[in-house]
């Protein structure tokens, strides 16, 4: 990673794939904004030609108009015709990845759009290609309230501020914005612990917002955040364009570099002769009449220059990830973490977690992770409680405490917080018996899954200590046979398993949730349990 700037003579060139922001996700929809068809007018050139190329062109809906007026200026000698469509680049990158109703051509704001597509086609599907990288370009710009004083010294603390509205990274670039240029400040140089601040920051501002998902429009977006209080991202374009509902905000950049987005020029049909009409419309995006016309629009040009005074945040530093992997597992998680969870506890308070671990005990320190993991959770999510050793509960090693339900569910005794609260608090006096890993495992497993919630993330969290010593239990074996043989990719439940310290299986425990399609954390020393378990919770995959 590092900074660029904006002045970077590559951002306008044609072929490869340069881009210098990004969000992504393969999802959401939301209507067509508008068709334009715009065909050659002279008739003596359509005589000659049999009939025209009709090429479809999907734009992000901010530059329909631009782009529509471009395509009428292609050459009217030609035998082309551009219809152009203005829809979300969320929406078209899912057509585009499974090959399903795409477009020829194709103009999002973001080159990463173009590699996250790229990255994720179905078997069969050509890569996209990019023959203009950049036709346009627009900073992400904090908006922040007029009367809240002095802006945020750093894009981590845009993050970490608790009135900070991002917007969805899954449906738009501009909210990955933050998200990027806080991993982008923490490559300067900054020690790796800085990145786990950074994704601790991601992970509280994606439960924040899943009970309440914010619009993806962005003058709909500023007029929610003025209304509400706090602040928001958007591209100094939109803030320009929208100025009624940008008009109790002041356009900043928390330091002087920000991610810009990018309007790339890409060729989604393999067919060649759909090449002549890509080539054809990129001079006419870059000709000077259609970089006039970006300009007046509120755009910058590819070299990101400053537009005229009272419309532009000025000069800034471009920020780049070079890491692709940081992208893609930014928005990974940003798509785990935002979905409401729906999990059951599995806690292990069989004897083995009397030993001492450091200056305590294992269940003390699971208890104290417990109550951590519990206060990153939002109210959306819902969790239930399982205990579990030998024979807890009659002839069952299992016991439930509490039953899942969102945790601000209301009955006579509280909240289901509070409830879970209690639970945990409890279990350093339920300790003894043997460890009934296996059963409890299957047991939960189905419960789970009998009562799957697909609008949520479903999953089994276990905790435990030790290795399975029931004398009565399934074996392992059977137990990996039954997860596999009952795991439905249609309704997914993945075990998310937890060892604490070295005594924990951690042979079994990475069997069982291979088998779910989840995971396995290990805290081999008593420093690490809270930290593993608050990892593990975080990831959720």
């Amino acid at each position: 990673m590092g900074g660029r700037h904006a002045g970077d003579k590559d951002l306008g060139a044609r072929g490869g794939l340069k881009y210098a922001v990004g969000a992504v996700a393969l999802v959401v929809a939301v209507a067509v904004v508008g068709v334009l068809v715009a065909r050659h007018d002279d008739p003596s050139a359509s005589a000659g030609c049999g009939s025209d190329v009709v090429v479809r062109v999907a734009v992000a809906p901010e530059a329909e108009d631009l782009v529509a007026a471009a395509a009428r200026r292609v050459d009217r000698g030609s035998c082309l015709a551009y219809e152009v469509v203005g829809e979300p680049p969320a929406l078209t990158a899912q057509s585009v990845a499974i090959g399903d109703g795409a477009p020829e051509l194709w103009v999002p704001d973001s080159s990463v759009w173009v590699s996250r597509v790229s990255s994720q086609l179905v078997e069969g599907v050509a890569a996209p290609k990019t023959v203009v990288r950049s036709i346009a370009s627009t900073p992400v710009v904090l908006a922040w309230p007029k009367s809240d004083g002095p802006h945020p010294s750093s894009w981590l603390s845009v993050l970490t501020s608790a009135t900070f509205t991002a917007g969805d990274p899954l449906a738009t670039a501009t909210a990955a914005g933050p998200l990027l240029a806080a991993y982008a400040e923490a490559a300067r140089g900054v020690s790796p612990t800085t990145f786990n601040t950074v994704s601790a920051a991601q992970v509280r501002l994606a439960q924040r917002q899943s009970g309440n998902p914010p619009p993806t429009d962005p003058a709909a977006l500023l007029a929610a955040v003025a209304k509400s209080g706090g602040s928001t991202v958007v591209s100094e374009q939109a803030f320009n364009a929208w100025s009624e509902s940008s008009a109790a905000f002041d356009p900043v950049l928390p330091t002087s570099a920000s991610l810009a987005l990018g309007y790339p020029l890409v060729a989604v049909s393999g067919d060649s002769e759909h090449d002549e009409a890509a080539e054809a419309l990129g001079d006419a995006l870059m000709s000077k009449p259609s970089q006039a016309a970006f300009t007046k629009a509120g755009f910058r040009s590819p070299l990101g220059e400053p537009l005229e005074s009272g419309r532009s945040v000025g000069d800034f530093e471009a920020m780049s990830l070079s890491d692709d992997a940081i992208v893609a597992d930014t928005i990974k998680r940003w798509s785990l973490i935002a979905m409401p969870a729906r999990a059951l506890a599995v806690i292990d308070v069989s004897k083995q977690m009397k030993a001492r671990a450091g200056g305590s005990t294992k269940m003390a320190l699971t208890a104290q992770a417990a109550l951590k993991g519990l206060g990153l959770m939002p109210d959306s999510w819902a969790l239930g409680t399982w205990v579990f050793s030998e024979k807890l509960d009659g002839k069952k090693d299992w016991k439930a405490l509490a039953s899942m339900q969102r945790l601000d569910a209301k009955d006579g005794a509280g909240t289901q917080r509070q409830k879970v609260t209690r639970v945990i608090q409890s279990l350093p006096k339920r300790v003894g018996g043997r460890t009934g890993l296996y059963d409890v495992t299957l047991a939960a497993y189905r419960e789970v899954q009998a009562s799957y919630d697909p609008k949520t993330v479903n999953s089994v969290i276990i905790l435990t200590g030790g290795r399975n010593d029931d004398p009565g239990s399934i074996s392992q074996g059977e137990l990996v046979a039954a997860l596999q043989r009952e795991r439905d990719p249609a309704r997914p439940v993945v075990v998310v398993a937890i060892g604490i310290t070295q005594d924990a299986d951690g042979f079994a425990l990475q069997k069982i949730a291979t088998a779910s399609g989840g995971q396995v954390y290990l805290a081999r020393e008593p420093d690490e349990i809270v930290d593993v378990f608050i990892n593990a919770l975080q990831s959720r995959y």
